[in-house]
């Protein structure tokens, strides 16, 4: 499942101009002059923006104090990041309503759904699970990735494989896969 094409642009259209911000204010790459508007981003680049924005989510404030002029509905959608979590997830299996990613820290179940390309799409042919870090964030009624996902290069044996399906279905069963942050 991905957003809607719409929502997609919207995304885009809110997370560039923040990471711009951000990169601006701590003069994190001088190379990297408009996210908004360049074409061809390095994803090493930008998730040195992005993870300086995670290390401090309150910049989110402070971008917010600096556009007032957003629409509220805007600001709200950008304040809800700031409910993003962080870490070493497997990629479990892909279903119609998004992607199972299970946390290696507190095997908390997560559905995440793709942004403009599905889950199953980026990762086309590569063995599950996968192991990956990445960053999960709130987006309206959805959880999705802030699009700077760093996959593992690491097999997972067979008894890995079952333990993982296990935490899956109890926690289908029990109603713990969390569908929004």
């Amino acid at each position: 499942m991905t957003l809607s094409q719409e929502d997609g642009q919207l995304y885009y259209k809110l997370w560039l101009p923040l990471l711009d911000f951000v990169n601006r204010k701590y003069r994190i790459n001088s190379k990297m002059k408009s996210m908004a508007t360049a074409k061809g981003l390095d994803p090493a680049e930008v998730k040195e923006v992005a993870n300086k924005l995670w290390s401090d989510v309150t910049i989110i404030d402070d971008y917010l104090k600096e556009n007032e002029d957003l629409p509220e509905e805007h600001k709200e959608i950008i304040r809800s990041w700031k409910r993003r979590i962080q870490g070493k997830f497997l990629m479990e299996r892909h279903l119609k309503k998004g992607t199972i990613f299970i946390s290696l820290e507190n095997e908390e179940v997560y559905q995440v759904s793709g942004i403009t390309s599905s889950w199953e799409e980026m990762f086309y042919g590569a063995p599950m699970p996968l192991i990956l870090e990445a960053t999960f964030m709130p987006f309206r009624d959805v959880i999705i990735s802030d699009g700077l996902v760093m996959p593992y290069n690491i097999l997972v044996g067979s008894g890995m494989k079952r333990m993982i399906k296990d935490v899956y279905m109890a926690a289908k069963k029990n109603g713990r896969i969390h569908r929004t942050l």
